[in-house]
């Protein structure tokens, strides 16, 4: 059984230690110069280059678990702290203006109060805007953003405000870890039937019938995945639903069947 539990790093700048030969890719569109956006933009990339290429120059280093030489010590407290500060300032000039994604923060919340908390104790996520993915899965989607929250991350067509995949994120370093409910309450057949009320309740139009069932379990977690027939780029749409064996969320996944939304 395939099942997805695809990796997503929350601040792609925010390494626990930046690997030497790291670097920074520019693009110059026509007529940058005079935008003041992409200046702007330009600059802290170039900031960022710069602090990073001091501290390969005079920094300190150590060598981490996989044999990869590292930045350690005060020198990875700076990068970070830079890579922070320019990541942040670069995600909110490349956003959609604050006032459309406080409306996709609501219906995000508003998904998470009929969908999320379905086990007693679990916590109430804040998303916060996380950056413009362009894809789930592999599906080109370029109206989808993503959304991190305390737990889980979310990613959403901001056309329609609809909630495409939710799943439970890796965690920097220092992060609490996220609540997990494994009470063993439901069997296979009563966690199937909750993974199909779910998605027959995003209203996408699809027959889970005429698709593929694949199911997964592992420990105390069960997976749920509906394929369909390749498309004409080869790529075979799914629909994913993962619970833990006490029913809380942990993963919902809609990749490439978004002519419903």
């Amino acid at each position: 059984m395939r099942y997805t539990k695809r990796l997503f790093v929350i601040l792609p700048l925010l390494a626990v230690a930046v690997l030497v030969g790291y670097g920074l890719s520019r693009t110059q569109p026509v007529g940058a110069q005079q935008d003041p956006k992409q200046a702007r933009i330009e600059a802290l990339e170039q900031k960022l280059k710069d602090v990073t290429a001091e501290a390969m120059k005079n920094g300190e280093f150590t060598i981490n678990k996989y044999g990869e030489r590292v930045f350690a010590g005060k020198t990875a407290e700076e990068v970070r702290r830079v890579e922070k500060e320019v990541y942040n300032e670069i995600l909110e000039l490349t956003a959609r203006p604050a006032e459309d994604r406080a409306k996709t923060v609501e219906a995000i919340t508003a998904w998470n109060d009929r969908f999320l908390y379905t086990v007693e104790g679990q916590p109430v996520q804040h998303p916060v805007y996380g950056g413009r993915p362009g894809a789930v899965q592999g599906f080109k989607k370029l109206a989808a953003e993503t959304y991190y929250s305390e737990d889980y991350l979310f990613t959403v067509d901001v056309q329609t405000n609809k909630v495409l995949e939710v799943y439970m994120r890796p965690k920097e370093v220092g992060e609490p870890a996220a609540f997990e409910d494994m009470t063993p309450r439901y069997n296979q057949a009563q966690l199937e039937a909750m993974a199909r009320k779910l998605v027959d309740a995003q209203n996408l139009g699809v027959d889970l019938d005429s698709l593929q069932l694949e199911r997964g379990q592992k420990v105390g977690t069960y997976f749920f995945r509906w394929t369909g027939e390749k498309t004409s780029e080869g790529q075979r749409p799914f629909i994913q639903v993962g619970l833990t064996q006490g029913g809380q969320l942990i993963g919902y996944t809609n990749a490439g069947f978004f002519e419903g939304l």
